[in-house]
């Protein structure tokens, strides 16, 4: 009877437990559709709090279809952009970013969007041998966002990342007229330091690209030419650590300059000499 009673009632309590879990599982597990604007937010919210990015950007992308009208559907499309940034979905992120600042202009989120669609193509710029589209792509972003919000706090920031983009850009350019002028195909080198010298003259790199294009001009004994080089070089970076060996260079390439300009003259007056002995004789 004892065994007959403990068995009926480990069953009940088995059933009951089993019971519970199904109720507890069924609330847990309740369709997100289901849920109403505020409790949907608050879930997501709590999703992205957790750092569980993947489900909360699922969540958003749902709650903006059915609340696009509502007065947080800016903070939503914020978030979803959010969520990617952070699972490194840089791409997608930008997408959503951008769709922020064209689909809600007078969102008080535009200008952290904004200047999150420039950190999203930072993060895509690659290393400076490869393709620069997209720190291209970063420096135009970070330009706009400071014309658009020149008393934002993340201005400096932004400066600061152009800065550093540009001497990437730089570097790129520099580098391929290293190459160039290594293999003796100095007109080609030059193409790239002057365009270092153009667009990115106040880069680290500039000053090298001056001094390279001097010494490109003597790799081809075009001394007058060398010469000028060498004199910018001097009157650019006066302070530069190459500036006693730019003198040194200098002074060789106006002696050898001299020198070409003498043997220019004596042939000019060989060949004066030829005429009027040729004219003589004719006579």
């Amino acid at each position: 009877m004892r065994r007959g009673m403990t068995r009926t009632v480990l069953l009940a309590a088995l059933i009951a437990s089993f019971a519970a879990m199904i109720v507890t599982g069924c609330g847990r597990g309740r369709r997100y559709e289901d849920l109403s604007m505020d409790n949907a937010w608050q879930r997501i919210n709590t999703e992205f709090a957790n750092e569980d990015y993947l489900d909360a950007s699922d969540h958003l992308e749902i709650f903006i279809i059915n609340y696009a009208g509502s007065t947080i559907s800016d903070s939503a499309q914020y978030l979803l952009a959010e969520c990617h940034y952070r699972m490194k979905e840089y791409i997608i992120a930008a997408s959503e970013y951008r769709k922020l600042v064209s689909q809600y202009p007078r969102s008080p989120l535009v200008a952290e969007a904004e200047f999150k669609l420039g950190e999203s193509h930072y993060e895509l710029s690659p290393h400076y041998a490869k393709d620069q589209e997209y720190t291209e792509k970063a420096i135009d972003t970070f330009q706009l966002f400071i014309e658009d919000f020149p008393d934002s706090d993340r201005v400096p920031e932004a400066t600061e990342k152009i800065d550093e983009l540009r001497a990437k850009l730089a570097k790129k350019e520099f580098r391929s007229g290293r190459l160039y002028h290594k293999m003796g195909e100095y007109e080609s080198a030059r193409i790239y330091y002057q365009s270092v010298l153009d667009n990115y003259y106040d880069t680290e790199y500039a000053e090298q690209a001056q001094l390279f294009k001097a010494e490109s001009w003597a790799g081809q004994k075009k001394w007058e030419e060398a010469v000028a080089a060498y004199r910018a070089f001097l009157s650019r970076y006066p302070d530069s650590e190459h500036t006693a060996y730019v003198q040194e260079e200098l002074e060789q390439a106006r002696v050898r300059y001299r020198k070409q300009l003498q043997r220019e003259r004596e042939r000019e007056r060989e060949g004066e000499d030829e005429e009027l002995s040729g004219a003589f004789l004719s006579d």
